[in-house]
């Protein structure tokens, strides 16, 4: 540890456990409210598995598409995980997106296949897998 030269008592973190796309608008609100009470004082916020898009709710129009640039977009996920049926995209900050593929032959059951600075879409994991196979 170091020496801590800084006053912390009045920074915040708030945290959104599974927020869902039918309460983006609550989590907004919510956002703005500390952002406005906390003016210049530090103010982390963390989302754990975030569910702010569904087109079923938000939709592929203006409001999904909206909701994406007001708040999701500004997002840098940290740790991320999701299976699929043939392997698993992860992050772990810093380091890149990693796509992986199940494979019986590796130690762990699993060989990257692919690596990304970015967030690869749903379309973008499906094409590196065909590519690989």
């Amino acid at each position: 540890g170091g020496v801590q030269m800084q006053d912390i008592s009045q920074d915040s973190i708030i945290f959104f456990f599974c927020p869902k796309a039918s309460e983006a608008e609550f989590v907004e609100e919510a956002l703005l409210k500390s952002e406005s009470a906390l003016e210049d004082k530090l103010q982390l916020t963390i989302f754990v598995n975030p569910l702010l898009v569904d087109m079923g709710v938000t939709g592929f129009g203006l409001a999904g598409r909206m909701l994406r640039e007001r708040l999701i977009d500004n997002l840098m996920p940290t740790y991320y995980l999701r299976t699929l049926a043939w392997g698993a995209l992860t992050r772990i900050y810093p380091n890149q997106f990693t796509v992986w593929q199940e494979d019986e032959n590796s130690d762990d059951g699993y060989r990257m296949i692919k690596s990304m600075e970015r967030l690869p879409s749903n379309p973008e994991v499906e094409d590196i897998y065909d590519i690989e196979n």
